[in-house]
């Protein structure tokens, strides 16, 4: 009987260390998966994920660096990036002539707030964001007082609007009148691309990408602020589940 006590201990300790051996594979796939969605605003190809992957741990910091690195000496990745930042901003390739010259210039994720930051001095064009996501999703132009409900908030880009216009059409389905409540994401929305973090993971994404949550990390914690997208800090996921988000389009 004396025995039994330590033999338990050695037990659990061998098991939460093969719990956690398991888990750094999963957790490196979710950096790398994380780098690709942030930096390129897509899913890696199977050649991209076998040339990426490797028998040591990285980072996300330095997965993010390499990712920039290849933004840099590949032009036409630059283009494909910026288009698609720019169809996810806007839900058109049509870009407004201010923007012009900085496009190209950065990752995905900073593309992306750039043009949010331009949308957020520009309320007419965001109207017009609105209104695209709204035809999206239920085949009609924003209400009055939806576009109030959109113009009381941070600008989203299409991409986020249309997976928070979708949770709500869902929720409230059949007889739909017009959007309220609290603005959210499911991980299975279909118009967008998703990738499911496990918590860890994901405060070291937020932090290497500067995609913070709104107001107080606990209590955006709390209130199931788990969503990692430019934009989206004050966007609650379904489930509390922290995953990332861009728009699943082809512009």
């Amino acid at each position: 009987m004396k025995y039994r006590f330590p033999a338990q201990i050695v037990c659990i300790a061998i098991a939460v260390l093969g719990a956690v051996a398991s888990a750094k594979p999963e957790e490196q796939q979710e950096r790398l998966d994380a780098s690709f969605l942030l930096a390129l605003g897509r899913c890696s190809t199977l050649e991209e994920r076998q040339a990426w992957t490797e028998p040591a741990e990285r980072s996300f910091v330095s997965l993010l660096e390499r990712q920039r690195e290849h933004l840099r000496n590949d032009a036409s990745l630059r283009r494909a990036v910026a288009l698609r930042a720019t169809g996810d901003t806007y839900g058109t390739e049509a870009l407004p002539p201010e923007l012009v010259s900085t496009t190209g210039e950065g990752t995905y994720s900073e593309q992306v707030q750039r043009h949010l930051e331009w949308l957020s001095t520009h309320p007419e064009i965001y109207r017009q964001v609105v209104d695209r996501a709204y035809r999206q999703v239920v085949g009609r132009d924003a209400y009055s007082i939806e576009q109030e409900y959109w113009r009381d908030r941070n600008p989203l880009s299409f991409a986020m609007l249309v997976g928070c216009i979708d949770s709500w059409a869902r929720r409230n389905a059949p007889g739909l009148m017009a959007t309220t409540g609290t603005a959210s994401i499911s991980i299975n929305c279909v118009y967008l691309v998703t990738r499911r973090l496990s918590p860890a993971v994901a405060v070291e994404v937020r932090a290497a990408s500067g995609l913070a949550t709104a107001g107080d990390a606990a209590l955006a914690l709390a209130c199931d602020r788990d969503v990692i997208a430019p934009g989206a800090g004050q966007i609650v996921s379904i489930g509390g589940i922290h995953l990332i988000a861009v728009g699943g389009f082809a512009f």
